[in-house]
């Protein structure tokens, strides 16, 4: 019977979402004369709210301080209808999924915002493989922490599901995934096939790396 869940962090770890990202940034930041984003500038974009990455990253090349709610505003209206339905997952994550779902609950945590989040999870089809999702409510600042505890939370609300948080994992490719999991008290487990590197997660103090999406099966098979 299953007992323990396994929360998804999406973005870089479902989803391999980042040449829309950047492309749809890129239209945004080229109209307005900043310098265009390359593959490694996503490791300072994605994973914290883009509120939270506004004001360190693109206020540097030269946007207004105050123009985060502009900037994003455009960068959806680009992304939503121009590249967040080419998104495409991971090769291999779904099947691992498929069989991680045998023996744990699964659900996603992402600071991505709601609307957002299920448009992804839907043209990666990877939706139906979860029992809960816990999206931001908008691009504001919410702590990843936060996100997690309420995904505990609405397991028992919404299904009856009562769980320590050292029962679950949180497994994401950033630190901010890392971080939440120490916070609230879960495992965290990095991924290395999306935006973070080994030294990040490392420091971050993950309990377990995993390099491929088979490797999770090692890793977590019970």
């Amino acid at each position: 019977m299953k007992q323990r869940v396994l929360f998804f962090d999406l973005d870089g770890t479902i989803a391999d979402s980042g040449a829309g990202i950047m492309a749809a940034m890129n239209e945004v930041l080229v109209s307005r004369g900043a310098t265009p984003l390359n593959r490694d500038d996503l490791r300072h974009i994605v994973g914290p709210p883009l509120t939270v990455s506004y004001p360190v990253f693109f206020v540097p090349r030269g946007l207004p301080h105050d123009g985060a709610a502009e900037f994003i505003a455009d960068y959806r209206a680009i992304y939503t209808p121009k590249y967040l339905p080419q998104t495409q997952p991971f090769a291999g994550i779904l099947e691992v999924l498929d069989t991680l779902g045998h023996d744990w609950h699964l659900g996603i945590v992402t600071s991505k915002p709601w609307k957002q989040a299920l448009l992804v999870l839907d043209v990666t089809r990877a939706r139906d493989r979860f029992l809960h999702v816990v999206a931001a409510d908008s691009d504001g600042e919410v702590p990843k922490a936060r996100l997690l505890e309420k995904a505990i939370r609405e397991l028992n609300s919404d299904h009856g599901i009562t769980v320590e948080p050292d029962e679950c994992w949180m497994i994401g490719d950033r630190h901010h995934d890392i971080d939440a999991a120490t916070e609230v008290g879960t495992r965290g487990l990095g991924v290395l096939w999306g935006f973070g590197s080994r030294e990040e997660l490392t420091l971050a103090g993950a309990h377990a790396i995993a390099e491929t999406p088979a490797d999770l099966l090692g890793l977590l098979t019970v």
